[in-house]
């Protein structure tokens, strides 16, 4: 028998290391952009705004336009009253000169990213003086209030300015001067109510930028910035828009910064008393993994939700750090979520590709070629009907009827229990505390449901969502009742109830109608209403 192959045998031969060569490179997961660019960072150190007083100073003097010299601290000793924020040098840099070149301006960042500060650091440059500052603090559901302090009232037939008018009438006498005004947390009322019409009106106006509120001539001065402060994302009253930024200046937003992230963990715990997290922050290899930890919970974030639901990098990211702290940071992220009442919640399992990923040194999870192609057949549509028939098969051999019918009741039966409590509530049949206890119990009950794997964390995220959902209603309601009969008691001081405050104590009402029981509303109306008509009466 001859020892040689015929010809085309021995092609395929030749053939068969490279197919198998293929074919490993073909099911190999292929790196993280992200994890890369985490790496490229965490070797790297960044300058914050104490290391460069210089280039401070030097933008100092550009701005308000003095001869710059070096070793001058000035500006860095402005901004650092009364305390000096971590923050990276480029990013702020960034924002000052955005902020020089269009005047007023809405700084918008998501929880943790550093907006209020930045501002506030910002204003005090722009000014170069801490008391050419008014900051003003917002808080929901006092639109009015905040609109009589600021703006001001109508006091014995006169309007009396109120302390931003004031302000403005202080700029306007001291013309050769910056001025700036910090509005924190503006989302959280309506700016429209917080101006009133005539000034509203005013400030979209590109010339003559006055107004006059009854007899009193307002002048919006021009050496005065507005920095308003908003939060980029879900949970503001106000979603701002055009005719917002038309009005209160150009929108800017701060993104969560890894860079701040990465310098502020190692200035903080590099040469502390604290080895393990000194050891951690001063190896670029688990300082790698951390960052990339922060920018892939975020992209995953990002994409199921949207960019205004992220976390930035002053929250728990700078306190669940070590490899052992993993769980905390994850649930840190699941919590954020979850506290804004999605349909889709997060759940544990959405970060699996990230341990995977620090796991595998990098690697993408479902990456490879025969993934990607895999993905690209199925979005095309050609599984679509194979999926089908083999949900409907796991659905009905694996969970069966009977595990699916005893999840159902259980969620039923809480579901119902919960509701039955928040009726007993809403008809004041039980008080705010124990219908708060009584659903703190239910929550108990739904989470050992789900240790135990008697409901899926799907199932359980979702009716703990709806157990929240009465929980936060129940406080709600308690907080504005409790809003209300201190408000109507400061009203009541004096034993009379004007006409003003009586309309005051309507429009607060009305507000509030839906948001709070019927009969709690209904006797609170009832309690206005006689105090009043005893006040008309005498």
């Amino acid at each position: 028998m001859s020892l040689y192959l015929p010809f085309s045998k021995k092609k395929l031969l030749y053939a068969l290391p490279i197919v198998g060569l293929l074919l490993w490179l073909g099911t190999r997961d292929q790196p993280d952009p992200l994890w890369i660019q985490a790496g490229e960072m965490a070797r790297q150190r960044y300058l914050l705004l104490q290391d460069v007083p210089d280039s401070l100073q030097q933008l100092y003097c550009e701005w308000h336009k003095q001869p710059y010299r070096r070793g001058d601290s000035t500006a860095l000793r402005i901004i650092s009253q009364p305390s000096l924020s971590q923050i990276e040098w480029s990013t702020f840099r960034d924002l000052c000169h955005y902020a020089m070149r269009h005047g007023n301006v809405v700084i918008m960042g998501v929880t943790g990213v550093g907006s209020t500060k930045q501002t506030k650091h910002l204003a005090r440059l722009l000014t170069g003086r801490p008391e050419n500052v008014l900051t003003i603090e917002c808080a929901p559901q006092f639109d009015l209030d905040f609109h009589k302090k600021y703006i001001g009232h109508d006091e014995d037939d006169r309007f009396q300015p109120g302390l931003l008018l004031q302000f403005w009438e202080h700029c306007l006498r001291h013309p050769r001067q910056h001025f700036a005004v910090v509005i924190d947390n503006f989302d959280k009322i309506n700016p429209e109510t917080f101006f009133g019409p005539a000034l509203w009106e005013a400030l979209s106006s590109t010339s003559g930028r006055e107004a006059y509120i009854g007899d009193y001539r307002v002048v919006v001065p021009s050496n005065c910035r507005l920095l308003s402060v908003a939060h980029y994302g879900p949970g503001g009253v106000v979603e701002f828009s055009g005719e917002h930024f038309k009005r209160l200046g150009r929108p800017y937003l701060l993104k969560p910064n890894p860079r701040e992230l990465c310098e502020s963990l190692y200035r903080k715990w590099a040469n502390g008393t604290d080895t393990a997290r000194a050891a951690f922050v001063r190896d670029p290899a688990r300082m790698q993994a951390h960052l990339f930890y922060f920018l892939k919970a975020n992209q995953i974030v990002a994409n199921r939700y949207g960019d205004g639901y992220q976390l930035g990098q002053g929250t728990a990211a700078r306190e669940f750090f070590l490899e052992n702290e993993r769980d905390e940071l994850k649930r840190a992220f699941l919590g954020h979520v979850t506290a804004l009442s999605l349909v889709n919640p997060l759940t544990e399992s959405d970060f699996n590709t990230i341990d995977y990923t620090i796991q595998q040194g990098g690697l993408a999870q479902h990456s490879s070629f025969f993934d990607r192609l895999y993905q690209l057949l199925h979005d095309t549509g050609y599984f679509v009907e194979i999926t089908m028939v083999i949900t409907t098969a796991l659905l009905t051999f694996l969970i069966g009827w009977w595990v699916f019918k005893r999840r159902e009741r259980l969620i039923r039966l809480y579901g119902e229990q919960a509701q039955e409590v928040f009726n007993s509530f809403e008809h004041q049949l039980i008080s705010a505390d124990t219908a708060a206890r009584q659903l703190e119990e239910i929550k108990n009950e739904v989470d050992t449901l789900v240790r135990r794997r008697r409901l899926n964390y799907t199932e359980g995220l979702y009716l703990l969502s709806f157990i929240e959902d009465k929980a936060k209603r129940v406080e709600f309601a308690r907080n504005v009742s409790q809003n209300f009969i201190e408000l109507f008691n400061a009203f009541m001081e004096d034993n009379v109830l004007t006409r003003s405050e009586y309309l005051k104590l309507r429009q607060f009402l009305q507000m509030v109608r839906h948001k709070i029981p019927s009969e709690t509303y209904e006797q609170f109306h009832q309690k206005v209403e006689e105090a009043y008509a005893k006040e008309r009466f005498e």
